[in-house]
C-alpha cells in the first residue's frame, strides 16, 4: 500500500531504513531473524486456535440466526398450478385423489365428531389379541 501524499515521504522512508540496516551488522541481524522466526513459530498454534473457536462460533449463529428467521415467514399453503380436480361421482362412490387414495372420509363429518367423542377413546384403546 503506498501513503504517498505527494511529498516524497514514501522513498525517504526507505532510503532511511536502507540506510540503518546498512549500520547493523551481520551477527546482530541474524539474531533478530532468529527471533522473529521463533516468535512467529510460537505464536502461531495460539491464533490459530483462536481462529477455529471465532470461525465456529460465527457459523453456528448464522445457523442459529437462519433458523430463528425461517420460523418467522409467513406460512401461505402451495398449491400446485395443475392441480386435478376430481370429479364427484353421481352414484355416491368413493372419490380416488391423484394418489389413487379414496377420499370417502373427506366426505363424512360424522366420523370425525366420533372421533372427537368419548366412545372413541376406550375403543381405540383396546388390545386386538
Amino acid at each position: 500500500m503506498n501513503h504517498d501524499n505527494g511529498h516524497g515521504m514514501d522513498p525517504q522512508a526507505r532510503r532511511l531504513h536502507q540506510a540503518a540496516l546498512a549500520q547493523v551488522s551481520p551477527q546482530t541481524l541474524m539474531r533478530l531473524r532468529a527471533a522473529r522466526h521463533e516468535a512467529g513459530l510460537q505464536a502461531s498454534p495460539v491464533g490459530h486456535g483462536r481462529t477455529w473457536r471465532w470461525l465456529t462460533a460465527t457459523a453456528f449463529s448464522a445457523v442459529l440466526a437462519v433458523g430463528i428467521g425461517l420460523q418467522w415467514l409467513p406460512r401461505t399453503p402451495t398449491v400446485p398450478a395443475s392441480a386435478p380436480v376430481a370429479a364427484v361421482p353421481s352414484d355416491g362412490d368413493a372419490i380416488v385423489d391423484e394418489l389413487g387414495v379414496a377420499g370417502t372420509f373427506d366426505e363424512d363429518p360424522d366420523l370425525y365428531l366420533w372421533l372427537a367423542s368419548a366412545d372413541a377413546q376406550p375403543l381405540a384403546m383396546e388390545s386386538t389379541r
